[in-house]
């Protein structure tokens, strides 16, 4: 954060808490509808409504959200295998309308604390590359992983793009907001990791790779 300017430690903790509580948001709403929908079916003497199944997928929700968040925001505490990660951004890359394909990583792949947060990072980067859904294909191992995004309108996101290109990943996320704050996490989440990334071109869409030594 070197050359970031005064106060952006204190501007990107204030980015995270509104993207933690924006992701919280939907599923907590949920809970909420499923509380005035019990209120309503008890005032009519209602009994096995909808109300409890949807209290119950509210709380599912609420809580695979809540592992996902604290696995991409929190200290990196123990090593996720490629299936672990997966199942934590299914439902949630691209908004659930993304497919994630990891049968090319290599077998038994699992990656050590700091390198799964930042496997999960470009997960859910590659989701927001995919505005209409479509399909993230994962290949590589633990020290070296690559991305390839397919859909309609598939692009990775103009954040993600920027600090590859050089800018400075605090400073691009204030001025992205909470919804481009990933892809300049992702970028520092790398660095932290010893993981460098890039941006491989070729037809059709770049692949985003992430390799110890370059």
């Amino acid at each position: 954060m070197g050359g970031s300017e005064p106060g952006a430690v204190q501007r990107l903790a204030e980015l995270v808490a509104s993207r933690l509580c924006h992701d919280l948001n939907g599923p907590l709403s949920i809970i909420a509808s499923a509380a005035e929908l019990a209120r309503l079916e008890a005032e009519q003497g209602l009994t096995g409504g909808e109300a409890m199944g949807l209290m119950l997928e509210g709380s599912q929700a609420v809580a695979a959200r809540v592992r996902l968040l604290r696995a991409l925001f929190g200290s990196p505490v123990c090593p996720l295998a490629a299936e672990e990660a997966g199942a934590l951004a299914r439902g949630n890359a691209g908004g659930g309308r993304a497919e994630i394909d990891l049968s090319a990583m290599a077998a038994g792949t699992v990656f050590d604390a700091a390198a799964a947060r930042v496997f999960l990072a470009a997960l859910m980067v590659a989701g927001e590359g995919l505005p209409r859904g479509g399909r993230i294909r994962c290949l590589g191992r633990a020290d070296d992983f690559t991305f390839a995004i397919d859909g309609q309108n598939a692009a990775w996101p103009a954040p993600l793009t920027a600090v590859l290109a050089g800018d400075d990943p605090v400073a691009v996320a204030i001025a992205a907001g909470p919804r481009g704050l990933l892809g300049p996490l992702l970028v520092l989440a790398a660095r932290a990791a010893d993981l460098v990334p890039s941006l491989l071109m070729g037809p059709g869409v770049p692949l985003l790779r992430l390799a110890r030594g370059g």
